[in-house]
């Protein structure tokens, strides 16, 4: 609920290397995401925007957390597995 109410690093990194957007067509949730790479191959910066549920956008709030700091072949071996344990309780 924390990450839903105030959002870590949400809204536009206008000093992006790499965007991309995604969106769930199923239920209409809605995700962009900016990150600025350092010269050592890590995310300094991750940013995001979008609309949806409370649990798309406090997600999207946990990853920026969670991936600042990592490199690229780091983020590509953190799984959808991997996401339900940023949340802590079981979601039902």
């Amino acid at each position: 609920l924390d990450h839903y109410e105030d959002p870590y690093h949400r809204g536009e990194l206008t000093t992006a290397t790499h965007s991309h957007e995604g969106d769930n067509p199923l239920c209409g949730d809605v995700v962009h995401v900016d990150l600025k790479m350092g010269g050592d191959g890590k995310v300094n910066e991750a940013w995001f925007d979008g609309e949806g549920c409370v649990i798309s956008q406090a997600s999207a709030s946990m990853l920026m957390e969670k991936i600042e700091g990592m490199t690229k072949d780091e983020i590509k071996q953190f799984s959808a597995v991997a996401m339900p344990q940023l949340f802590g309780p079981k979601l039902t």
